[in-house]
């Protein structure tokens, strides 16, 4: 599902304008990233958001075979939370 399909598809379900949901799917975004960019994490409830340190390394370059240097990095990360993965994997929804 592509982000029109998805604002589309939030509008219909929320009973919103379609530039009311694409206001919303916006500020969502940009309250994860400036929230992760900050260092902090946001729990939501699908699963969390975090950044990732990744440490410098070496790769193999496919074609040529040469080995390379990969330097160290920050990666966004999201982990699915257990009802998600539950979800997707067919199994009911627990009763809190």
């Amino acid at each position: 599902m592509k982000n029109k399909e998805f604002v589309e598809t939030l509008a219909a379900k929320c009973n919103l304008q379609k530039k009311e949901a694409g206001a919303i799917v916006e500020a969502f975004w940009d309250i994860v990233v400036t929230t992760i960019t900050k260092g902090d994490e946001v729990v939501s409830p699908f699963g969390k958001f975090f950044l990732h340190k990744k440490a410098a390394g070496t790769a193999r370059n496919p074609r040529t075979g040469e080995v390379v240097k990969t330097a160290a990095k920050i990666v966004p990360k999201f982990r699915p939370n257990k009802a998600l993965k539950e979800a997707v994997q067919g199994k009911p929804k627990a009763k809190k």
